[in-house]
């Protein structure tokens, strides 16, 4: 399904959520938060397990007296208040608002630059489907995966860059910068007057290295920089219309805050992979010129509200502990068992700062295919007039539509039934879903080999008459 964070920690879920809105998991297992957490007003119980790890609540309010209500408004919650009230989402400043804007035209600016890619580098210009180079689908692809992999590589040195030295709000705006000159760079390639192979692929190659660092480095700071925007840390106590007091969550407000911008990189997604339709009806040129222009339109409101964010001071970031826990491994024979916080502690009496997570290539193998192979599967069928990499529309529809679903429907009805659906399971489903995609898709390239006209070479046999007649078999399989 196709495009919710300490930098490291914030670009690895970011991406594992790529344009898909899940909710973290309440740390209460009895209850499941993301149940409760719409797009609209925010409640749910809570019980002790909110209080801040680590963290004793009753300690700064042994002494604390209980005002009246005409005080209670706005004051910081009791350990009681925060265990037997209701907890809602707080206020929303709006510099955070101002901050997903930028994130989100970002995001369109990729999409949009990166849908007519494979076509633009694997296909000659005047067949059935829309190209420019003719490179042919391995080396497109090659070149596709190299600039995904870039994005994805980019945000380990940004992060300690921008957590360490330059600030998340500085490194915004040079990433955006880098990412707007990229997209340049590849708009005037796609023009005709310009149209030099030789020169065309070395331009294509040089907008590939600008976007896959901007990208990258873009993405890994405005997530963190969009929390960092609701700078609230305290449970506070709230007076509603009727006169009851409930609780502000900073948990809560958080994750409102990441699912409604997760559901607007949806949408945008899914607009931005609209422009395989300006790449077929009109050119390449106009498919790369929006998203040039939004991109550079995103630097508007980081530049011009730069007064009213908040700007976190760069201290530390999470790689130097990565690199520490990877040496403890090395020094026990390359057993990573060797770095637990737990082995740690019982063998040298130690603490560590660390905690285990998890990274998922394999996923993400997966997930790229929908920006080269599967398009160049499309492109051997019959499409009716629809582009061929418009195809992987369908994920942003999916998001659009299937998690608001997810949150309003299938948590509240697991939550009132007492069932747990926690992070794991929810993987695990994920990844059986996604598995049974793979499947399915080598299904259909096997439907595809068994069709003519050009049966194992799609649009390469005479059939194809100059490569405009595609293997006679739907794409809506």
């Amino acid at each position: 399904m196709s495009d919710l964070r300490d930098s490291v920690d914030i670009t690895t879920e970011s991406i594992i959520q790529s344009r898909l809105v899940m909710a973290p998991q309440d740390v209460n297992p009895s209850y499941d938060t993301d149940a409760q957490v719409p797009f609209s007003s925010t409640k749910t119980d809570q019980s002790d397990s909110l209080s801040p790890k680590g963290q004793d609540l009753e300690a700064p309010f042994a002494n604390h007296a209980v005002p009246t209500s005409e005080e209670d408004h706005g004051r910081v919650a009791t350990a009681e208040e925060v265990r037997d009230l209701v907890h809602v989402v707080d206020k929303i400043p709006t510099r955070v608002w101002i901050a997903c804007i930028a994130g989100v035209l970002e995001r369109f600016a990729w999409y949009g630059v990166t849908a007519p890619l494979q076509n633009y580098l694997q296909n000659e210009p005047g067949g059935a489907v829309p190209g420019m180079l003719g490179l042919r689908q391995a080396a497109a692809s090659n070149i596709v995966n190299a600039l995904i992999i870039g994005s994805y590589i980019t945000p380990v040195p940004a992060a300690v860059i921008a957590d360490s030295w330059l600030g998340r709000y500085k490194m915004m705006i040079y990433s955006a910068i880098a990412e707007a000159i990229g997209a340049t760079i590849l708009f005037t390639t796609s023009l005709q007057a310009v149209a030099n192979e030789t020169a065309t692929l070395a331009g294509v190659i040089a907008a590939c290295v600008l976007l896959a660092i901007g990208s990258g480095a873009f993405k890994t700071t405005v997530v963190p920089f969009i929390a960092d925007q609701y700078d609230e840390t305290e449970y506070r106590i709230k007076i509603t219309k009727d006169g009851g007091r409930v609780i502000t969550s900073r948990e809560l407000t958080i994750t409102y805050i990441y699912n409604f911008f997760y559901w607007c990189v949806n949408i945008v997604g899914f607009l931005a992979d609209c422009t395989p339709l300006l790449e077929l009806y009109v050119g390449f040129w106009l498919a790369y010129l929006i998203p040039c222009c939004v991109m550079v339109v995103s630097l508007a409101p980081i530049v011009l509200c730069r007064g009213i964010f908040v700007r976190a001071t760069p201290n530390s970031n999470v790689l130097p502990q990565a690199y520490t826990a990877l040496k403890f491994a090395v020094i026990n024979g390359f057993k990573m068992d060797a770095s637990r916080p737990e082995t740690q502690l019982r063998r040298y009496g130690r603490q560590v700062p660390w905690e285990e997570s998890l990274l998922f290539p394999i996923h993400w193998l997966c997930y790229n295919q929908t920006f080269n192979n599967l398009i160049s599967q499309a492109g051997q069928m019959v499409t009716y007039g629809i582009p061929n990499d418009m195809m992987k529309i369908a994920g942003a529809i999916s998001g659009i539509f299937v998690a608001p679903l997810i949150q309003k429907g299938l948590y509240p009805y697991l939550s009132k039934r007492g069932r747990s659906f926690g992070p794991i399971a929810r993987m695990t489903v994920g990844f059986v879903v996604l598995t049974l995609s793979m499947a399915y898709t080598t299904v259909v390239q096997k439907l595809i080999y068994q069709t003519g006209p050009c049966y194992h070479t799609p649009l390469e046999c005479a059939g194809s008459e100059d490569h405009t007649v595609p293997n006679q078999i739907s794409v809506f399989l």
